[in-house]
């Protein structure tokens, strides 16, 4: 909050003294609004209004930091990278500080190296979710969609019962629009809301995509090679015994 919140401050304490019918005197607002002075003034008005609907007494500091702290609380670096797309075809739910962990660690799992992968992200993720709570910023959680349709509605489904995000904006992507989303336009251009990284992460699909296709060639080419190997073998060893039958029926008619 800052100080052009204050008189919006006192309205909300004053409001929730009224309501239980206790008085809040200067010294008490002036201890709720040192302790809660880091967070927005729209966070600390929703935080009074939730202790209000659930609480028979007048909230104390602690309770309203802890209502806060929900809001403003990071998954563990573990979890959230269990979150993570594997491919552009599938579908995720993420905040800011995982999408940029992401970034960072797409190099290495291009690569195939997920070990090192996952320490980047771990890493990063870390870093910024430590900047984000020093910086008291709210926990953001947004869309983004993969290729495969089959696979969005189950991950849309889980971040809504979590309450990370409303079932409104969930039936946005369910049927899925008209635009591509994030990740399953990254393969055909047709992206038109990118988040923050995306265009990196844009071009990193495109390099993976003709990866994949040009692994899916050598693929290919070695199976063919493969099997012109084995019939070369196959017809060597055939000439091989012929060879030898020849050799054992020249030594059967010199011995009669």
């Amino acid at each position: 909050m800052i100080l052009s919140d204050k008189k919006k401050f006192l309205e909300i304490m004053t409001s929730c003294s009224s309501v239980y019918r206790q008085e809040a005197d200067k010294s008490t607002m002036r201890v709720f609004w040192q302790l809660l002075e880091a967070y927005p003034i729209e966070a600390v008005e929703k935080a009074f209004i939730n202790h209000l609907r659930s609480n028979k007494f007048f909230p104390t500091p602690s309770e309203i930091i802890a209502s806060l702290d929900v809001k403003y609380k990071h998954l563990g670096s573990d979890e959230a990278w269990a979150m993570m797309p594997r491919s552009e075809f599938e579908s995720v739910v993420w905040t800011e500080e995982m999408a940029a962990a992401y970034a960072v660690a797409f190099d290495l799992i291009t690569e195939g190296d997920r070990i090192a992968a996952r320490m980047a992200f771990k890493n990063a993720y870390e870093r910024l979710c430590n900047e984000a709570s020093l910086m008291q910023k709210p926990v953001v959680w947004t869309v983004c969609k993969g290729y495969d349709k089959s696979l969005i509605e189950p991950v849309l489904q889980k971040a809504v019962l979590a309450g990370r995000i409303t079932q409104q904006i969930a039936d946005k992507y369910l049927p899925a629009p008209k635009d591509a989303g994030v990740i399953a336009g990254l393969l055909t251009g047709k992206v038109t809301e990118m988040p923050n990284n995306a265009q990196h992460l844009k071009s990193k699909w495109r390099e993976l995509s003709q990866a994949m296709k040009d692994g899916q060639k050598m693929l290919e080419d070695k199976k063919r090679q493969d099997i012109l190997d084995r019939e070369a073998k196959r017809i060597e060893l055939a000439k091989y015994n012929h060879q030898l039958l020849e050799k054992a029926s020249l030594m059967l008619e010199n011995y009669h």
